[in-house]
């Protein structure tokens, strides 16, 4: 292994939170989802660097945010139209060799831990790609696009939740671009896993903590949540 890098995606406008400003810049415990994320990747001490994903219009907003936080590797990058895109600019923002692996994260979700980051590198260095994953914990079906019934239930304990921080190689991007041409507009995906298509992702167990602010009530939960590491 080279260097570690880690891309936080940073792009959302608060639309979902009903807020004047995106979600990044909400505050929790007295600082901002944002700069939890900074903080606790700046904690891990391994870093190259960290890049920040901006959306263009708030660029200026986020550079005032982290002025304290950011190092001189340290970059803010513009957003692209959809997540995906956005985690493009900011990869290919940086010079790296296939040996390097990256951290993909969304800054929506400020609670992950210190030991989960090195589980996630120990299983990029194998299977080319990680992701933290949380067991689901009530039944699931599956429901038939646009109808109003489901016919197949889903086993429990085969199904896991996505989760942020995820992990990739360097040597796995290659042929990860290949699906990803901007031009394609069926390869937008939403998250590492589901851009890794049918090839093995690792898996890095943890816990009800990591929750998402998407709506007003997720950052009181995300507040009972916090964990200390």
């Amino acid at each position: 292994m080279n260097n570690l890098y880690a891309i936080l995606l940073a792009g959302g406008t608060g639309s979902r939170m009903g807020s004047d400003v995106p979600k990044q810049f909400l505050k929790l415990r007295g600082e901002s989802l944002l700069r939890h994320s900074v903080k606790r990747f700046r904690r891990f001490g391994l870093l190259k660097s960290i890049t920040v994903v901006s959306h263009p219009n708030w660029v200026l907003e986020t550079e005032k945010e982290l002025e304290d936080l950011l190092e001189p590797n340290d970059n803010i990058v513009e957003g692209g139209e959809t997540r995906h895109l956005s985690t493009l600019n900011g990869i290919q923002s940086i010079s790296y060799d296939e040996k390097d692996i990256f951290f993909i994260h969304d800054v929506a979700r400020p609670n992950f831990k210190q030991n989960e980051l090195y589980q996630l590198v120990e299983q990029t260095k194998i299977f080319g790609g990680a992701s933290l994953v949380c067991p689901v914990t009530e039944s699931l079906v599956r429901v038939k696009l646009h109808q109003n019934y489901s016919q197949e239930p889903l086993k429990r304990e085969e199904v896991y939740a996505v989760k942020t921080p995820q992990a990739v190689a360097g040597f796995m991007l290659k042929e990860l671009f290949m699906d990803s041409l901007p031009n394609n507009s069926k390869h937008h995906p939403t998250d590492l896993c589901t851009w890794m298509g049918e090839r093995r992702v690792g898996i890095v167990d943890t816990d009800f903590h990591n929750t998402k602010v998407t709506s007003p009530g997720d950052l009181v939960l995300a507040d009972s949540l916090y964990i200390n590491d």
